[in-house]
């Protein structure tokens, strides 16, 4: 959009202190079901306002239950059709308030957090400022500068990891080879975290040799193990291999044995995608888990200011928060804003996944993916700094299932 035509139906205002997009109001939301058959499915969202502006967001859900929450009686559309789309803030309250009664936590936050986010693509656009200028919140004293990031990390999520050794040596490998300076290790059947922890050992070390020293190695267990003693047990034994953290080492419900497991390791301990929603259960996971790492989802727990308010709660404890987004590229686009202002998120999720979709490598334009030394550049754009490839969503749109 031009200049000019910006002026012709923004001509933003001050009002009582909150910036105002004077004639610009939200018209509907749409839920767009994605499918790439026998690999991936998808859910976005994508928000529209009567001045042709829109803007996208994502949930890891169902989609056909993020549309019901979205298009039901009383549902998102309705509480939010002709409102401001630049108060995100106000309009998170309402939402999170008139759906109480059926929501709260769960689904219904995770359709709520995509539209959040998809309304902070839209005020950013309407502002002429990329998200990440809209988002600031202090933290109280850091030693970083006061300043937007221009760059950040990724760490690079190898999934699955193979059920052979010689598959593991190649994906991880790839990994290595696209520059990622830190990669996350997962469970697989058969494999790390369900034969014993002799075989753990041996997995572990075998990926440490791959990536080498100087990389960052993370685990992640995806809730398989039921007991805190089996967790402390490998946890122990790996502790020479230098894992950066271990991640959903127990059933997310588990948070005593967290507490437990923490307790009992020298391994950061990590948890929070599975579930968790709104800094209400994340204080609860940071309180009595005693976790050392939270990972709200940027498409499960609520949209971005929850997360940069779960970010200063974690903050003010010490503690580190890295995002949970795995290969959904919305929300990957969102973690970016995120880390760029966050002081304690060194890293944000980024799929290196088996088998490969060009609904993962090139839903958006331009294509979202760090550069040979592992950076991704934060985006200057307004919005998000990404729109969808809209050849690939006509090509595999279903209807919300």
């Amino acid at each position: 959009m031009t200049k000019t035509g910006r002026r012709h139906f923004l001509g933003l205002l001050a009002c009582g202190g909150v910036l105002r997009a004077a004639g610009v109001r939200i018209r509907e939301i749409e839920t767009i079901a994605l499918e790439d058959p026998g690999k991936y499915g998808f859910t976005l969202v994508r928000v529209r306002t009567d001045a042709g502006l829109d803007g996208i967001g994502q949930a890891e859900s169902p989609s056909l239950v993020i549309d019901a929450a979205i298009k039901t009686r009383g549902g998102l559309e309705a509480l939010l059709s002709g409102e401001d789309p630049v108060e995100v803030e106000r309009l998170w309250q309402k939402m999170y308030d008139r759906t109480g009664l059926w929501g709260r936590r769960g689904v219904t936050i995770a359709a709520i957090g995509a539209v959040e986010t998809a309304l902070w693509d839209i005020a950013g656009k309407i502002l002429n400022r990329p998200v990440c200028q809209l988002i600031w919140r202090s933290l109280a004293t850091v030693k970083t500068p006061a300043e937007i990031r221009k760059r950040i990390r990724p760490y690079g999520t190898v999934y699955p990891p193979g059920s052979t050794d010689g598959e593991i040596r190649a994906r991880c490998g790839l990994a290595v080879e696209r520059g990622f300076r830190a990669i996350k290790f997962e469970e697989v059947a058969g494999g790390f975290a369900h034969l014993d922890v002799k075989n753990d050992v041996r997995v572990i070390r075998m990926v440490r040799e791959i990536i080498g020293q100087d990389r960052d190695l993370l685990i992640d267990v995806q809730n398989v193990w039921t007991d805190a003693a089996r967790a402390i047990a490998t946890a122990r034994a790996i502790e020479p291999f230098n894992i950066y953290f271990l991640e959903a080492a127990l059933p997310a419900d588990n948070l005593d044995g967290y507490r437990r497991l923490a307790e009992n390791t020298t391994i950061p301990i990590a948890a929070g995608d599975w579930g968790f929603t709104t800094r209400f259960e994340f204080e609860d996971l940071m309180e009595r888990g005693g976790v050392d790492v939270v990972q709200p989802s940027t498409v499960r727990s609520g949209g971005m200011a929850e997360i940069v308010k779960i970010a200063e709660a974690a903050y003010r404890r010490g503690l580190l928060t890295i995002p949970h987004c795995w290969d959904h590229m919305v929300g990957v686009a969102a973690a970016v804003h995120l880390a760029a202002v966050l002081p304690n998120m060194p890293y944000i999720e980024y799929p290196v996944a088996f088998p490969p979709s060009p609904l993962i490598s090139d839903l958006l334009v331009p294509r979202l993916e760090p550069d040979r030394e592992g950076w991704i550049e934060v985006p200057a754009r307004p919005g998000l700094g990404f729109t969808l490839n809209e050849d690939l969503v006509r090509k595999y749109r279903v209807k919300p299932q």
